[in-house]
């Protein structure tokens, strides 16, 4: 056992990140070279691993058997560690150990510190530094994550957040072997909340100079703002620049009264409470921000030891995240997985599916984005989500949201594949087969289940980027509207905003000239202007069809206009949709489109 030290005023950072560090491994791919808060490139893919909060919260714990003298909950997060390397978890990549808010105490002298007791409770929390803690989860092949907050008081009310302790508190971290910080947003506005993260950022770059430790920064900013807030397109511009990965999304409900809660929507007056469904919804809607080294976050999974979420539910979670290239942080309890792996053997499956999280963790670095909506809701309806991937495939998770099994044909050519007669490798990411697909596949999916294709064009040719495009939500715990053409595939036919059917004329091609036309017979673009968006024969001639497509979400003519919902009215099908001056971060000019590669700026 190493002998406990206070790290403030005893010797300098650079002295202490010298001794006894356990070095990292540098990722041999190579990040977003921008974020302040390490030079080096760390979190290139997707984090992968285990939180306490979806599951646990601050509620003191018990051993399995149900005892709890002497069980301090710092004993509770390494049992769930050694856990998931008994379970094989770890070797499958799950391997970062993030203990969320009420870890942490600040002592008179202002030193973060571990709590003595936990949450409130007689429970008994960490140890005094973290060294230990951490010394132990690097011996198990994992690294250590730790929660903070950007103000004064975290969201459980401790009165341990960073502000004014960012560079001591980004030192002892360092110190301690803190792999990474998870930085909530409780006591920051939007008025100092980015220079507070940026302060954050910068101490650890500092704290990390010395060592090749470096501590990945992992910010809730966007989390907490509506799809039509500006500061939600804002906060993701500004987030990428500090660090790796970011929620985008309310936090993911569990242990609701109501059992359907885990699920779609909550029910109850709690709008920051979502289900499954309603986080996939959220960050679906936003894959044009994902990259190597940046990461949209839908939150926790909740699969495992958890009555609300059938299994195939807890399939569908599990292949939508991936699809999404959401970070995978598990947040159940796995000491009984461990305990009984037989019993779990099937959630262990899901957990351990190598072909999914190859879909995850795929170099590329895109995010899923939805390709088709079949009906507005929740509970009816397929969704189908198609993720790009290195070497011009493609991943595509089709998901029955209906209460019973449901037939479905997925077509090639509706995800943009032309010369349909020649047949591409389609694998079934669950059954781990092969077969060679031409024009179409067909399956039966379980409610509430999706079937997860990878499709490889060979020699065939790659896919047009090809699917809805996509106002924002008017709100969480809804569903978006979609470009529609109105009256068929007829030149001058109007182009505007209606409930999301996937049907033909509300599936547009991103052509690589810049057009965008429509899958109905004959093919059209759409053309736009101050008057309107209409549909017209496609020429790539004509600069009102010839459109770029940004990270933060502009459809935009080269003179500088942009597709416009005319007074920001995100859930009305009689908006106007027209062209106007391109603007900053404006949710009516902000769309979620198909692409082959992540957007650029």
């Amino acid at each position: 056992m190493r002998t406990h030290r206070r790290l403030a005023g005893l010797v300098s950072a650079a002295a202490l990140l010298t001794t006894g560090l356990t070095v990292a491994a540098t990722p041999a791919a190579t990040a977003d070279s921008v974020a302040a808060n390490s030079p080096t490139p760390v979190g290139v893919t997707p984090m992968m691993g285990f939180n306490d909060w979806a599951r646990f919260t601050c509620s003191a714990q018990a051993r399995l058997d149900g005892s709890t003298a002497g069980y301090s909950f710092q004993q509770f997060m390494e049992d769930q560690a050694k856990a998931m390397s008994d379970t094989g978890l770890v070797a499958a990549g799950y391997t970062n150990l993030t203990v969320d808010d009420c870890w942490m105490q600040r002592n008179s002298s202002g030193y973060l510190h571990g709590a003595a007791t936990w949450g409130g409770s007689s429970q008994p929390g960490f140890d005094y530094e973290l060294t230990d803690y951490a010394d132990y989860l690097h011996s198990l092949g994992m690294q250590a994550g730790v929660y903070s907050t950007s103000g004064v008081n975290t969201c459980q009310g401790v009165a341990a957040g960073v502000m004014g302790h960012e560079q001591a508190d980004a030192d002892s971290l360092a110190y301690w072997g803190i792999d990474s910080l998870k930085l909530d947003n409780c006591g920051t506005t939007t008025s100092n909340r980015q220079a507070e993260f940026g302060t954050m950022a910068n101490a650890l770059k500092t704290a990390t100079a010395n060592t090749s430790r470096k501590i990945l920064f992992n910010e809730s900013a966007p989390a907490g703002y509506s799809p039509t807030d500006p500061e939600k397109y804002n906060s993701l511009d500004w987030v990428r620049g500090l660090g790796q990965m970011w929620r985008v999304s309310p936090d993911i409900a569990v242990w609701h009264p109501d059992p359907a809660s885990a699920w779609d929507w909550p029910h109850g007056s709690d709008y920051y409470e979502g289900g499954v469904y309603q986080n996939f919804t959220d960050t679906v809607a936003l894959a044009r921000y994902d990259g190597p080294g940046n990461h949209n976050d839908a939150d926790q999974l909740l699969i495992g030891d958890n009555d609300q979420l059938t299994l195939a539910e807890q399939r569908s979670q599990f292949a939508l995240w991936s699809a999404m290239g959401s970070p995978l942080m598990l947040s159940t309890d796995v000491r009984k997985m461990a305990a009984d792996p037989v019993g779990y053997a099937p959630q262990l499956a899901i957990l351990k599916n190598s072909d999914v999280i190859a879909v995850d963790q795929d170099p590329l670095g895109a995010g899923g984005y939805l390709a088709s909506r079949g009906n507005s809701s929740a509970t009816a309806g397929i969704d189908v989500v198609v993720k790009p991937l290195s070497g011009g495939r493609e991943a595509v998770a089709v998901l029955n949201k209906n209460a019973s099994a449901t037939g479905y044909t997925l077509n090639l050519a509706n995800l943009g594949y032309g010369n349909t007669g020649c047949a591409r490798t389609v694998r079934d990411l669950w059954t781990h087969t092969n077969q060679s697909v031409t024009a179409a596949l067909s399956t039966t999916i379980a409610s509430h289940d999706t079937a997860m294709y990878t499709i490889d064009p060979g020699s065939c040719g790659a896919a047009v980027p090809t699917g809805q495009i996509q106002a924002p939500q008017s709100a969480f715990q809804t569903t978006g509207l979609c470009l529609d053409a109105y009256s068929g595939a007829t030149p001058g036919a109007k182009v505007a905003l209606y409930g999301c059917t996937g049907n033909s004329n509300q599936q547009w091609q991103r052509q690589g000239n810049g057009l965008i036309d429509s899958l109905q017979s004959p093919s059209l673009c759409i053309s736009g202007s101050s008057t309107g968006l209409s549909l017209a024969s496609c020429n790539s001639g004509d600069s009102k069809q010839v459109w770029t497509y940004n990270r933060s979400g502009q459809l935009r003519q080269a003179s500088g206009v942009c597709v416009d919902i005319t007074g920001s009215n995100f859930s009305n099908t009689a908006s106007v949709v027209d062209t106007y001056a391109c603007g900053s971060h404006q949710p009516n000019q902000t769309w979620s489109a198909p692409f082959a590669t992540p957007p650029a700026g």
